[in-house]
């Protein structure tokens, strides 16, 4: 059995034909997998499927971004503005990731203030520091 680690290091290979990328993930979900392979096993699948779809349709490196976001937003049920953050930028003196994350937040503010009015009002019985807390976002 190949093992979690292995599967980590595995470079997904480029398919350009349906039946290329089908029996990719059929060889992925039938072989013998653990906790941690069958993870790998689903964003490999995934990614094959991702990369047929692009080079079908031709898509550039700024549409597939986006459509890789969409698919994280997607999948971590993301129902609000979310931030990426790469901790190897920390290793770089060009990359701020703290002023990153403050303008994330700065730029947040009204989305904040918006939901914060919508959970005080859903939630009249939220604990009190809950509710104290979404009042001063509905202010700021």
């Amino acid at each position: 059995m190949i093992t979690e680690n292995e599967m980590k290091k595995s470079e997904v290979p480029a398919m350009h034909t349906i039946d290329e990328v089908h029996q990719y993930i059929e060889e992925l979900v039938n072989r013998e997998h653990d906790y941690g392979t069958c993870v790998y096993a689903l964003s490999m699948a995934s990614h094959a499927a991702f990369r047929y779809v692009a080079h079908k349709l031709g898509v550039t490196g700024f549409q597939a971004s986006c459509a890789d976001l969409d698919f994280i937003r997607r999948t971590r049920l993301l129902n609000g503005p979310f931030i990426l953050l790469n901790g190897r930028d920390l290793l770089y003196p060009q990359y701020n990731l703290r002023d990153e994350l403050e303008k994330f937040i700065g730029d947040s503010k009204e989305w904040l203030s918006s939901e914060a009015s919508k959970l005080i009002k859903e939630n009249p019985n939220a604990h009190p520091d809950v509710i104290a807390h979404w009042k001063k976002l509905e202010k700021s």
